[in-house]
Order: structure tokens, then C-alpha cells, then sequence
């Protein structure tokens, strides 16, 4: 559990993963309180109590969202770190972080609906920057320890990556692994074959 994950009450964290859930599957439009106060099965007003406005209640989500993201690729960048150069050993941790987000769809879903979102509401896309600086940064130290350039070619893949998830989305769920799989696949080792 995450440091942001602790300041959380149990309520907090069931109306959070309700708006979690609301998000992903009616959109930024449906995020509302009484939608939310439905999905996690509480009284009307439960979630307005804690979060008293749309946008108190869009940004507490986007940290929680975001929150699990970075703990995500910390860990991730954790695991690489030991094994710098190993394009094995990299293609089957990022796939398998991959994997285990698409076993979450409503999690990864609400994120993309967060960064549309970001776009429009700078607050919120403070909020995401910090995790994908993070990410972009443990993505130019792995190719670093790989003996690669990183740099441009770290932004590059995390956005390629990033398509990666959404396009993954739109395939029926039996086709998601195996797509993610080649794909992470193409793009370390078109990676490797440009920048080494």
C-alpha cells in the first residue's frame, strides 16, 4: 500500500474505487456524485460529504488513479534495474505489468478517461505529469544501463506504449495479452535495432 494509499479512510478508498468504476464506464459526463454514490451502494450525499465538489472529487480520483500508476512503475523500474541489457528479461516485466493492468480494466480505462480530462484541466494534468515523469524517467535509466539512448527514445516509447494500452482496449478481452505481448515485443526490439 502507497503512502497516498494510507491517508485514505476505508470510505475514501470505496467511494474512490466506485468513481473508479463510474468513469470508466460512463465517461467524464458520468462521473457525478449520485453515480458514484450508486456504484459503491451508499446512501445520496454519502460521496458529497467527503468530496463536496465535481472537481474535488475529479482530482482526489486522479491522484488515487495516478497513485497506483507510480507504485506500478516503481516497481517495475525496480526489477529492471537488475537486469540492465537483458531484452528478455525487460519485454516479459513490462508485458506482465501490462498483463496485470489489463486485468484491471476499469482502472486503466478511468486513466485514459483522466488524461482527456488532463488535457483541459491543468490541476489534473499536474497530477498525471508527476507519474509519467516518473515512468519516462525509469525508461531512460533502463535503456541507459542497456548501453542505449535515452532521451527522446524513453519519451517515445512510453508514448508508443501508452498507444499500446489504449489500442488493447478496443480487442475483444482473449486477444489483449497476446497483443500486448508482441507488441511490447516490436517496440523494445525496434528500440534496441535504432538506438544502439
Amino acid at each position: 500500500m502507497s503512502r497516498a494509499d494510507e491517508e485514505l479512510t476505508p470510505r475514501r478508498r470505496e467511494i474512490l474505487a466506485a468513481a473508479t468504476t463510474v468513469l470508466a464506464q460512463q465517461g467524464n459526463r458520468g462521473l457525478t456524485h449520485r453515480a458514484v454514490d450508486r456504484e459503491a451502494g451508499l446512501p445520496e450525499g454519502s460521496s458529497s460529504a467527503y468530496y463536496r465538489s465535481r472537481s474535488a472529487l475529479l482530482g482526489a480520483l486522479g491522484d488515487f488513479v495516478a497513485d497506483r500508476l507510480a507504485a506500478d512503475v516503481e516497481a517495475l523500474g525496480g526489477r529492471l534495474a537488475t537486469c540492465p541489457g537483458d531484452h528478455e528479461r525487460a519485454v516479459a516485466e513490462v508485458s506482465r505489468l501490462f498483463s496485470r493492468w489489463l486485468d484491471q480494466p476499469d482502472l486503466l480505462a478511468a486513466r485514459l478517461e483522466l488524461t482527456v480530462a488532463a488535457t483541459r484541466d491543468p490541476e489534473l494534468a499536474q497530477r498525471f505529469a508527476l507519474w509519467r515523469d516518473d515512468l519516462v524517467a525509469m525508461v531512460d535509466a533502463v535503456l541507459a544501463g542497456a548501453g542505449k539512448d535515452g532521451g527522446a527514445s524513453a519519451q517515445t516509447l512510453v508514448a508508443a506504449l501508452d498507444g499500446v494500452l489504449l489500442a488493447s482496449l478496443l480487442l475483444p478481452p482473449r486477444r489483449r495479452r497476446t497483443f500486448v505481448g508482441e507488441s511490447v515485443e516490436q517496440l523494445l526490439s525496434g528500440l534496441g535495432q535504432t538506438t544502439s
